[in-house]
This record gives C-alpha cells, sequence and structure tokens, in this order.
C-alpha cells in the first residue's frame, strides 16, 4: 500500500510540475495569468518535495527541517488571489494587498539563504543560533498566517466573481464571458484541501504532534486539485484566455450612480428599444453599455438602471434577447436555408455558437435547429 500512495503522490508531483512549466513557458498561451497559476502550481511541487523526499539529507546538509528548503506556504493563497483577480481584470482594487504579502511572502522564504550561508561557512544551521522553540514558533507564526491569508483570499475571489458576473450582465453582450463555471470549480476546488489544513493545525493548536490523517487527506485532496487542473487545462480554453478588461472603473460608476435625478426612464425605454430596433445596435458582436451610451449620449450608469428597472432585464439578456429574434427571423427565411446555424447565428450578432445556443435556451427552451424551416 505505501509504494501505490508513494507511486501515486509522485506521478501528481511531476503532473504538477510539466503543467506549471507549460503555463509559465508556453509561447502560444503567454500571459501574466498563466505564468501566476504556472507559479502555484510549482508551489505545491515543492511543498511536496520537502515532505515526501525520501531522504532527509543532501551531502550533510538537511532538507528536512524548518527553512532548510524555502518556506513557500505563503504563495499558495497570495499566488492563487492574485491569478483570480488577473483573470477577473480586477488585480489594481488589490494591488497594495498584494503587493505586501509578496514581500512578505520572499522575506519568508529568503530566511533559508542564511541557513545557506551559515552551512557553507560553519556547517551549522539557524537551529544552532536560535532556540528550537524560536524557529518552531516562527515557522508555526507563518503556517497560520497562511491558512487565515487563504480563507482572505477565497472570500475575495468569491466577492469578485459575482461581482463581475454582475458587471458583465449589466454592461457587456457576449455571453461567452459569463462561461466560466470552470472558475468557480478551481476556487472551490480549494475549499477542501484549506479545511483539511484548518483541521491539522487546530490538532497542533491543542498540542498535537507528528503525522496526522489531517496531513494526509490535505495531499490527497492536493493531488486531486492537481489532476483537476491538468484535466480543465485541456478541454477549457478559457482557462488559458484572459478576459476583456471592464471598461468602466469604480469611481466613474459612482460619480454616475446618483444622476437620477429628473430622468424619465419610461421614456427612455421607449428611445432605448427604437434605436435598437431601427439601428440594429445589437449585430455588433461586441456590443457593451459603453458603445450603446456613446451612440445614444447617456451615461452607462443611467442605461443599466433604466434597463433593469424599465424593461426588466439586465443589458446582457436584453441585446441577447434581440440577436434571438433576428436569428429566429432568419431561420424562418426560405432564402437563407442553404445558411448553416453558425452562420445564421453570426448574421443575427452572436459571437460564438455556444453564446448563440446559450440565449436560446434561456429565451425560448429550445436549441436553434428546432426552429429551422423545413
Amino acid at each position: 500500500m505505501e509504494s501505490v500512495i508513494n507511486t501515486i503522490v509522485w506521478a501528481a508531483i511531476i503532473q504538477g510540475l510539466l503543467l506549471g512549466l507549460l503555463y509559465i513557458f508556453s509561447k502560444r498561451h503567454r500571459s501574466r495569468a498563466n505564468k501566476l497559476l504556472g507559479f502555484f502550481l510549482l508551489c505545491f511541487v515543492l511543498e511536496a518535495l520537502t515532505m515526501w523526499l525520501p531522504f532527509d539529507y543532501l551531502g550533510s546538509y538537511s532538507v528536512s527541517q524548518y527553512f532548510d528548503l524555502p518556506e513557500v506556504k505563503l504563495l499558495f493563497p497570495v499566488l492563487f488571489l492574485n491569478y483570480v483577480l488577473e483573470k477577473l481584470g480586477a488585480v489594481k482594487n488589490y494591488r497594495t494587498f498584494l503587493k505586501f504579502h509578496y514581500i512578505l511572502v520572499f522575506a519568508v522564504m529568503l530566511l533559508t539563504l542564511p541557513n545557506l550561508i551559515l552551512f557553507a561557512v560553519s556547517g551549522e544551521s539557524l537551529r544552532d543560533y536560535f532556540s528550537w522553540d524560536t524557529i518552531s514558533n516562527v515557522f508555526l507564526a507563518n503556517q497560520y498566517y497562511a491558512f487565515f491569508l487563504t480563507i482572505v483570499a477565497l472570500v475575495i475571489s468569491i466577492k469578485e466573481v459575482l461581482r463581475y458576473q454582475n458587471k458583465i450582465r449589466n454592461a457587456y453582450s457576449d455571453l461567452d464571458m459569463l462561461e466560466i463555471k470552470w472558475l468557480w470549480q478551481f476556487i472551490f476546488a480549494l475549499v477542501p484541501i484549506t479545511f483539511m489544513w484548518g483541521l491539522e493545525l487546530t490538532r497542533i493548536a491543542f498540542g498535537g504532534s507528528g503525522m496526522s490523517v489531517f496531513v494526509l487527506l490535505t495531499w490527497a485532496f492536493i493531488i486531486v486539485f492537481i489532476y483537476f487542473v491538468s484535466f480543465i487545462a485541456f478541454h477549457r480554453k478559457n482557462l488559458f484566455e484572459g478576459v476583456p478588461e471592464l471598461v468602466m472603473n469604480d469611481e466613474e460608476a459612482t460619480e454616475q450612480k446618483n444622476d437620477h435625478s429628473g430622468r424619465d426612464f419610461k421614456a427612455m425605454s421607449i428611445e432605448l428599444q427604437h434605436a435598437m430596433e431601427s439601428k440594429n445596435y445589437y449585430l455588433n458582436h461586441d456590443l457593451t453599455i459603453y458603445d450603446l451610451s456613446k451612440e445614444m449620449n447617456i451615461p452607462p450608469r443611467l442605461l443599466s438602471t433604466c434597463i433593469n428597472q424599465e424593461i426588466g432585464v439586465n443589458f446582457n439578456e436584453w441585446v441577447n434577447n434581440y440577436r434571438v429574434e433576428k436569428a429566429l427571423d432568419l431561420l424562418q427565411d426560405p432564402s437563407k436555408i442553404h445558411y448553416s446555424i453558425e452562420g445564421i447565428g453570426e448574421d443575427a450578432g452572436f459571437k460564438s455558437r455556444s453564446a448563440m445556443y446559450t440565449a436560446f435556451k434561456k429565451k425560448t427552451g429550445y436549441s436553434p435547429g428546432h426552429f429551422r424551416k423545413q
């Protein structure tokens, strides 16, 4: 059984190493987000090596004690959060927070450097200059803070994904931008790892020592996580791709938030619907509320409020309903019988086949092919 476990662990370590290097050095999918994810996976690899190496010494240098190798636990939540924020285009809102913790992370990791220097010069280590309790307490303080930071990172990630989805629904017409189920899965895949880690830290706080079942379960979930990321990496193209930069920043939104006085939203909604029907703005595959704002000379915030309150849907659904109606007309047009479903979708304003099918399912309950004139 032990040999089977070791085989599974080392297979996952190698898988994480290869996938991490792919994300970091891929020329085809070069991006800051991919590099962050690559380093995140390599942290798991380094942490695994400190625990699962079958030997305790390289020559006469210990690799099994505190700070003998770089301590990377603080890097887990920082890289995780940075990656999620990068995918959502929200890094700027947490730049100071991230910068502070990167400095803290590298300060902790650099504790290995004096350890190496001391060993090279005198054959001793930090444990020979400080008491074991001191080194142990520093290590545990780092552990507990890393765990606390992981909880914070998960909460911020969930908050920002919800914020992103709300903003897309009210400002962008591209349905593909809402296809981020994989990102939710990525976030929640860390929950069981964090939970087991918390149980282990609780056990230690109450005087526990040595290897526990919580540690083994934590690594079991880490192995599953590595294979899960490997799976979605080759099945979800948007794991590699970034998201368009959100045009309207929070400051602009705040300034416009209260600019509703004297507005006749009923009249505005009639004007909006007339403009959409007469000028076919929905045929623009990348239409945003900011584009429509310029055309209508109405602030984006007011447009969004009007659509939500008077028309009763968000911007995304409103625009795609027009596209569905246009596609239905084309599907019933005998002169378009030679057009493919994808071609009709493109002519109706849909950016992709998946966006068209999603909009049809939502509005009609059927796929576009159901309405094709025979």
